[in-house]
């Protein structure tokens, strides 16, 4: 990567809890331990330089450097100010919760057949009872409006329902909706970033493969290696991230992105490429990586 200021950065992987919440933010020490666990390889990563210096975790001063968050929430943007940083322009804290909401990820459009957004009881037994004929377990995977590494997201039976998935669900509907999606079986995570300015320029980087656990949390991202993708993958991705991307300034958004997308198999074994389980309108472990063959981030 080409050479840049250092910066001074706020690492707040819990940005969704903050914006899923009314009142003051205070992260726990389980996430401070997280991110202080993971800083080497953000390092290693090139996402944090290694002039650059992290004002939280940690008490660091900015002296002055142009300040940086995971997500440029309005706890992340204080901790800059008290540190001395030079607080960055940011989103506001409602076009932040709008575009990493799933609702709208949702109305962008599903790929995977049978899956959909409820945002009441009926409408979520209207989408189980549909059934999803790609699911060879006849499971689904739940997810709550706001998650990230893995939370809030629950697999459930369709035809045996527990009384705790019961009591998940009416928990995610009043904090605001669920998604469902079928369990698929998933042959490759791949993902693609991106950075796009107020004026609605778009930078793209590399395709990246990623390793996800059981869980859906993330272990590690690398460039991928050509032929990885088929040709239609590719154009499938690339045109998924331009409307996302799109989307993302019409909605009043800023700054870094990034898509995460699978190849599955089917019952009857034909295969077939989600292009869009997930937006994350931030930073995330795998974006620099996507920039990482000669282009810098932007700034």
């Amino acid at each position: 990567m080409s050479s840049r200021e250092p910066l001074a950065w706020v690492l707040n992987f819990d940005a969704e809890d903050e914006l899923g919440h009314v009142g003051a933010h205070t992260p726990t020490l389980a996430l401070t331990a997280r991110v202080e666990a993971l800083l080497p390889t953000l390092r290693a990563g090139g996402l944090v330089g290694p002039e650059d210096v992290v004002v939280w975790p940690g008490n660091a001063a900015a002296g002055g450097r142009e300040g940086r968050a995971w997500c440029p929430t309005r706890w992340a943007l204080v901790q800059l100010e008290r540190a001395g940083a030079k607080v960055p322009r940011a989103p506001s804290m409602d076009v932040l919760l709008r575009v990493n909401h799933r609702r709208f990820a949702h109305e962008l459009g599903q790929a995977l057949p049978g899956a959909g957004f409820a945002e009441h009881a009926h409408e979520l037994e209207a989408l189980l009872d549909r059934g999803a004929s790609v699911s060879s377990e006849d499971a689904w995977v739940l997810k709550r409006p706001l998650g990230y590494a893995g939370r809030g997201r629950r697999k459930i039976s369709a035809r045996a329902r527990l009384p705790a998935d019961d009591a998940w669900i009416e928990a995610s509907l009043r904090a605001g909706g669920v998604q469902l999606e079928p369990w698929v079986q998933r042959e490759l995570d791949v993902g693609l970033h991106g950075f796009v300015d107020e004026h609605g320029m778009l930078t793209i980087g590399q395709p990246t493969v990623q390793d996800i656990d059981a869980q859906g949390q993330w272990r590690a991202t690398r460039v991928a290696a050509a032929g990885t993708l088929q040709p239609g993958e590719l154009e499938c991705l690339a045109r998924t991230l331009e409307q996302t991307s799109a989307a993302l300034h019409d909605a009043g958004y800023f700054g870094p992105f990034g898509v995460d997308a699978f190849r599955w198999r089917a019952p009857d074994g034909s295969v077939h490429f989600q292009p869009r389980s997930e937006i994350n309108a931030r930073y995330s472990m795998g974006w620099s990586i996507g920039f990482s063959a000669g282009k810098p981030p932007p700034s």
